[in-house]
């Protein structure tokens, strides 16, 4: 059996650690000093490098303008980057906005409301499912969300919630049907971080987010 990757991943792999080593690596002191996100100042050059050797929204179907790579291509990548500590490893902000797989399947409108806007970098997103009793397991989840007229009203609290301090809207993971569970009654809301309930309780390496607050769908 033939362990080795395709012949065209590992040009992927060459390509990508030549893109670390020349331009990652020399950062480290200056990016992340004590382990803090990219300063600002050093995404933007990086993200035009990148670009041009066809690193962009990575796992962005090609429809949306992405790269549309698949999850092996994706781990070759991530592999690659994993060796500079100029970035933080689950967050690769150099490749593109962060585009969360549940927006491909929003209606027309919400598509034009929210995914056309990340992937242009309008807007940023954070994806809030972690809970301090249930971590990220739906099943323990405590966040519940209730409908009041064409409102949803979510109360709960989640934690170690990445970018929540700069994004404009939370992927808040709620339960709908109690009865149902993690088997269909778990459902995603769009909330702004500015909506009226919205308190981020701690910011730092870690960051924590209570949310209670009425969600438009």
């Amino acid at each position: 059996m033939d362990f080795n990757l395709p012949e065209e991943l590992q040009l992927l792999k060459e390509t990508v650690r030549k893109f670390v080593d020349r331009e990652l690596i020399p950062l480290e002191r200056e990016c992340r000093p004590e382990g803090e996100d990219m300063p600002e100042q050093f995404i933007k050059p990086l993200q035009e490098k990148a670009k041009a050797i066809g690193l962009w929204l990575l796992d962005v179907p090609q429809e949306y303008g992405g790269a549309g790579l698949d999850l092996l291509s994706r781990c070759v990548i991530m592999e690659e980057v994993a060796r500079t500590i100029a970035i933080p490893f689950r967050y690769a902000p150099i490749f593109g906005p962060e585009v969360r797989p549940v927006l491909f399947h929003c209606n027309e409108e919400q598509k034009k409301r929210f995914l056309q806007p990340v992937i242009d970098g309008k807007i940023r997103t954070c994806f809030a499912q972690t809970e301090p009793d249930a971590g990220s397991d739906p099943a323990g989840m405590k966040t519940r969300a209730v409908r009041d007229g064409d409102h949803y009203i979510i109360n709960g609290t989640k934690r170690f919630i990445t970018g929540a301090k700069t994004a404009d809207y939370a992927q808040v993971i709620a339960v709908t049907d109690p009865e149902k569970g993690a088997r269909g009654g778990v459902s995603c809301f769009m909330v702004s971080m500015k909506a009226p309930g919205v308190t981020l309780t701690r910011r730092g390496k870690f960051i924590s987010k209570t949310s209670e607050c009425p969600a438009r769908i």
